[in-house]
């Protein structure tokens, strides 16, 4: 085991790409269109892409009350077509495949408003072609779904999901995708490196530990991962990127203190909930078993401070 590989607490190499904000900051930029080109290729086999344009990734709101919704990243194949929307989460949330499948309606709105206007610039007002470019909703995700069985799961990381007939899984169309990498799924810490097997369980590690290795582990061999190791060291920022990041870094550990204060305080409200009720019952059967020895009410009442009224519920 090479513990050069770990650096001090106080000086990390590579920067933590598990959030949203550092994600943006680190792999969704026009710098590293080849990696994210690389990401996207390896998380949908098959696909090959040259080119990619980085498309506006904040939208209007449906209703006023949700004035605008900002994407990790918004992307489409310039040969193609075919949009991209790359989310990141560091932990789980409520309906949080609901979030996505909603996300996933702002790309297909705005391919048919882009139809409706160029009716509308040749003066047609019928023939409108609901034809959509295909649509990937790609989720990288540091939790677990919790999924019917292991069979929904690809090479033990990745679950698919299309719109397709309940009963013979005809597919209804082949436009809506949705691509789940799920990050926690990975059994291994960052000191496991050497036990890593294959390109997708290596850039998942990657994704995870990256921040704690100060060397790019010997066998991560593949352009991809020399790519991305590339893409988050730090020593690479400039001056603005570099305070961006840390601005960024602050805020998100800042939330994440707060969500854990909150959890554990609704956990020490719940035990002092259950220590309380369970005092009442004990209380309850002592009254019981009192009264069952025909002990006077006002006894009972004045051992176990429960009022004479409500010894008659008993």
């Amino acid at each position: 085991m090479n513990d050069f590989l770990f650096p001090s607490p106080q000086e990390p190499r590579y920067a933590c790409i598990l959030f949203d904000s550092t994600f943006k900051a680190v792999i969704c930029t026009p710098e590293n269109e080849d990696l994210l080109i690389e990401i996207i290729e390896l998380l949908i086999p098959g696909k090959h892409i040259t080119s990619i344009t980085f498309l506006n990734s904040e939208k209007h709101g449906f209703v006023v009350s949700e004035k605008s919704v900002t994407f990790d990243l918004l992307c489409k194949d310039d040969d193609t077509g075919e949009e991209f929307l790359v989310e990141v989460q560091s932990s789980d949330q409520k309906s949080y495949r609901d979030r996505v499948l909603a996300y996933a309606t702002y790309p297909i709105r705005e391919q048919l408003a882009s139809k409706l206007s160029i009716l509308k610039e040749k003066g047609q007002q019928f023939g409108m072609d609901y034809s959509l470019k295909p649509i990937y909703v790609i989720s990288l995700v540091n939790f677990n779904f919790a999924h019917e069985d292991e069979g929904a799961l690809e090479n033990g990381y990745i679950s698919r999901y299309e719109l397709r007939n309940g009963h013979n899984l005809e597919l209804l169309t082949p436009n809506l995708n949705f691509v789940f990498l799920e990050l926690d799924r990975l059994k291994l810490g960052p000191k496991d490196w050497h036990k890593c097997n294959g390109l997708l369980e290596k850039f998942v590690f990657s994704m995870k530990y990256m921040h704690e290795l100060n060397e790019v582990p010997y066998n991560f061999e593949d352009y991809l991962l020399g790519r991305l190791f590339f893409a988050a060291e730090l020593a690479n920022m400039t001056i603005i990127e570099r305070e961006n990041y840390e601005k960024s870094m602050r805020t998100e550990l800042d939330r994440i203190a707060e969500l854990d204060f909150a959890r554990e305080a609704g956990k020490a409200e719940a035990r002092a909930e259950g220590h309380e009720a369970g005092l009442a019952e004990g209380l309850a059967q002592a009254a019981r078993a009192m009264l069952a020895e025909k002990l006077q009410p006002a006894v009972i009442s004045k051992c176990t401070g429960i009022p004479e009224e409500k010894l008659k519920e008993l």
